[in-house]
């Protein structure tokens, strides 16, 4: 979006509710993901709530100093998106399990709706022409535990995430739901 891109708020707002208006008798809800920019965000929030009834979901995307790439915090971004009316928020892509707690502690210390973390698989990395992501399934999961101990009521994965992934990070939710972990819920 302007002024960093070309884009207007409008045109923005428009291309949402163009696809809104596409897919909303054909879907249960609406995840709004991977922004850094919270003027952005807002365009597609409103555009959704604006020509739906759907439950809006929406998630951003932080750094390693736990900022958007235009500089909004966690506790900013909750603001805005509760101030917005989703229906959930949360953080996805960004960084490995691990190195989004402490991004995830920022959101659940002001949140008052349910948070979603959906990390990468670790940072990506190129090795030749291929992006690779590092952690395994096992390294994944082991991080969920500090996750819903933080209070996430939703875990998923983002890039570098494969169905062997989500798999392990399952397995690690019910283990937390057996042990009574805070926030543990099915996968």
């Amino acid at each position: 979006l302007a002024p960093i891109g070309t884009l207007s708020f409008e045109d923005a707002y428009d291309a949402f509710a163009e696809q809104i208006d596409l897919v909303k008798d054909s879907v249960d809800g609406v995840l709004i993901e991977t922004m850094s920019d919270p003027y952005e965000i807002k365009a597609a929030v409103l555009a959704v709530k604006e020509h739906s009834d759907l439950p809006v979901l929406a998630c951003m995307t932080y750094d390693v100093n736990g900022r958007t790439l235009v500089g909004t915090t966690p506790e900013a971004a909750v603001t805005l998106l509760e101030g917005l009316g989703v229906d959930g928020l949360g953080v996805n892509c960004s960084l490995g399990p691990k190195e989004l707690v402490p991004v995830v502690e920022k959101i659940l210390s002001v949140a008052r709706k349910p948070v979603i973390v959906e990390p990468n698989a670790g940072l990506p990395q190129l090795v030749g022409e291929e992006t690779v992501f590092s952690q395994t399934p096992e390294e994944m999961a082991a991080a969920v535990p500090d996750i819903l101990a933080a209070g996430a009521n939703l875990v998923g994965g983002c890039c570098g995430t494969t169905d062997a992934h989500i798999r392990r990070i399952a397995a690690a939710i019910r283990g937390g739901a057996a042990t009574g972990a805070p926030g543990a819920g099915p996968a």
